[in-house]
């Protein structure tokens, strides 16, 4: 009786007594607090480095700008200032300018804001702001205007990997005439862009609705223009080491016209594509096809342009008509091209300038 009644008060004491599990699962929880605490720490050590990496930004313009002067250029990046916290970092100038006295150049524009993602900071994008004046040897000096003008860079060594200028609604006077009416260029929009591959590099242009004023180019009118060129030089990095601004930094290279069309406004246009080479004297050589669409109406164009040479361009238009054709119907003319002399076939047909 006595160990039977010891062993149900043990057994009644057992039960009121609180358990390890219950107080673990009524004590509060410190994990989140942690997690948010490392959140917490994690958000201002990001900050510190966003801030110690726009420091660092901001110190590496005003010494390139140093630099730049040194040797002759003024480079213009006024107030300077680091942007796009928390995703993004960035250089923000009210004002860009670029004078270079011994080559006779200067540039200076509105504001400039670029920027490249923190997790992809070789990718650089940015926009610039209008008016710009521009001043070139040989050219009167210009007023550029637009309504959009951006860029975009993948920087790598020696030379970025790709370059792109786009703009649209761009327009070019000359500054000594703000009050003329007529501008020297209008252009609705328009892309320049450059992909290098060691050794490789591939150049494209594009514009739509290209308008130059009558007698700027060739002392000739000229009518609304549409083009895309598309352009691969098998040794393109070897522009780097050439002092020239013409077209003779082309002497030595290699490549391919991909294309290069140019479309009226009636949808007629002239497309040449092939490969060629240029020797160290300028001369051209290569194996070119050129297509017409719509050999009538690119007649009418070009009498248009060069009246003189009316009777010619009309032989030209009609002898069209017994070449081979494309897939879409355009007749097809092979041209080729030795030492700058150009022929079809076995007839001559004339010589083409040295570069």
């Amino acid at each position: 009786m006595t160990a039977g009644l010891d062993c149900q008060l043990t057994d009644s004491e057992t039960s009121t007594m609180p358990s390890s599990t219950a107080d673990n699962i009524r004590k509060p929880s410190r994990a989140p607090l942690i997690i948010g605490g490392l959140i917490v720490l994690a958000a201002l050590l990001y900050t510190a480095g966003w801030y110690f990496l726009a420091n660092q930004l901001e110190s590496r313009v005003a010494t390139n700008i140093a630099a730049f002067k040194q040797q002759g250029i003024d480079a213009t990046c006024e107030n300077a200032t680091a942007s796009g916290y928390p995703v993004r970092v960035g250089l923000d100038c009210s004002r860009v300018g670029w004078v270079d006295q011994a080559k006779g150049i200067s540039i200076t524009a509105g504001s400039l804001r670029s920027a490249a993602r923190i997790y992809d900071p070789l990718q650089i994008a940015s926009s610039v702001e209008g008016p710009a004046t521009v001043s070139v040897p040989g050219v009167p000096p210009l007023d550029v205007k637009w309504q959009s003008l951006a860029t975009s860079i993948r920087l790598d060594k020696p030379l970025p990997k790709h370059l792109s200028i786009e703009g649209s609604n761009v327009m070019v006077n000359e500054r000594e005439k703000p009050g003329d009416p007529a501008a020297l260029a209008v252009m609705q929009t328009g892309k320049l862009q450059f992909d290098a591959s060691e050794p490789q590099m591939d150049i494209a242009l594009a514009f739509d609705r290209l308008k130059f004023a009558d007698n700027v180019v060739f002392n000739r009118p000229l009518p609304e223009l549409t083009g895309a060129a598309e352009v691969q030089l098998a040794n393109g990095f070897a522009l780097l080491g050439k002092p020239g601004r013409d077209l003779s930094v082309l002497r030595g290279q290699t490549g391919t016209l991909r294309k290069v069309d140019v479309a009226f406004q009636d949808g007629s246009g002239i497309s040449i594509s092939g490969p060629f080479s240029v020797a160290d004297d300028g001369r051209v050589s290569g194996d070119f096809k050129v297509t017409l669409r719509d050999p009538e109406g690119v007649a009418k164009v070009m009498q248009a342009i060069f009246p003189e040479a009316g009777n010619t361009i009309s032989t030209v238009v009609q002898a069209m008509a017994f070449v081979p054709k494309d897939e879409s119907g355009a007749p097809t003319l092979p041209i080729t091209v030795k030492n700058g002399k150009m022929s079809v076939g076995f007839i001559s047909i004339g010589r083409l300038p040295a570069l």
